[in-house]
């Protein structure tokens, strides 16, 4: 998938299914960063939350703001908070992308 907005979309639903699934959360968050760097115009290096975020910090490092939640959402997938974490990273992507 190299189209922001379809990258965008796959995050929102994998955020709502994260509710039942909670390890479906980390996919929702890799995807909303994913959906961030594409719309950039870079091309994603990672496929882990923690990278993607790093990358993504080197254009805007407020981002690193976001850096335990991405260790623990990494670290423990299955945490039934998980799709509150990935939340965060969903959130923060589209408020980026609504400033573009």
């Amino acid at each position: 998938m190299n189209d922001p907005y379809e990258s965008l979309v796959e995050s929102e639903h994998l955020l709502v299914a994260a509710n039942d699934m909670p390890a479906i959360g980390r996919h929702a968050a890799v995807a909303a960063l994913r959906a961030l760097l594409q719309e950039w115009g870079l091309t994603p290096r990672a496929d882990s939350v923690t990278a993607l975020l790093e990358q993504a910090a080197e254009t805007d490092d407020s981002l690193l703001h976001f850096r335990s939640e991405a260790a623990v959402l990494e670290r423990f997938p299955d945490e039934p908070d998980a799709a509150e974490r990935a939340k965060i990273f969903v959130d923060a992507v589209r408020a980026r992308l609504a400033n573009i």
